[in-house]
């Protein structure tokens, strides 16, 4: 029986570290310019991975943000090497950007809606422990140029407009 249970603790932290493993999908929300944080922990080497956050925005903008590689345990963490992000439409697969300075990006010229980013990298490490990395993902709306002319346009206006009159009628005079 002692041994089946330790067969059992054994089965079971082998299968917590190999869910650390899959994909991570979490939902960011609406994006603002206050910014959300995101990220993942790994306990074993992973070759390649692919985290996906989800998020929308509600006015067009500019997506940035930072990711960094944290360590927490000198000499035993894994090193998580992010090689790239790639921005997709919500409702698509299609590809509006990638970026492969992982450490920093942006994102611009979006419409509002409904945003997919996936994360991609790698993890490596000699020793028992665990890596992880995190980052900020924030929006900005663009400014919207105003419909209705600014008082100092239409003065200026009038002003050449009247300059333009007293020049037509000097030289109806002459």
């Amino acid at each position: 029986m002692n041994t089946f249970t330790r067969l059992a603790a054994v089965a079971f932290a082998v299968a917590a570290m190999a869910s650390q493993v899959q994909a991570k999908t979490e939902d960011l929300g609406v994006l603002t310019s206050s910014g959300k944080t995101f990220g993942n922990t790994f306990f074993t080497n992973v070759s390649n991975f692919t985290d996906y956050y989800t998020f929308s925005i509600a006015d067009s903008g500019t997506v940035s943000g930072t990711t960094v590689d944290t360590s927490y345990i000198l000499f035993f963490t894994k090193d998580v090497v992010l090689n790239s992000l790639t921005l997709t439409s919500g409702g698509s697969s299609s590809i509006i950007a990638k970026d492969t300075t992982a450490n920093s990006f942006t994102f611009s010229g979006l419409a509002a809606g409904s945003y997919s980013l996936a994360v991609n990298g790698a993890v490596s490490g000699l020793f028992a422990g665990y890596g992880s990395y995190s980052g900020t993902i924030k929006a900005v709306s663009s400014p919207v140029a105003s419909a209705a002319p600014e008082p100092a346009d239409l003065a200026l206006t009038l002003v050449g407009l009247a300059g333009v009159g007293y020049m037509v009628r000097r030289r109806a005079a002459r």
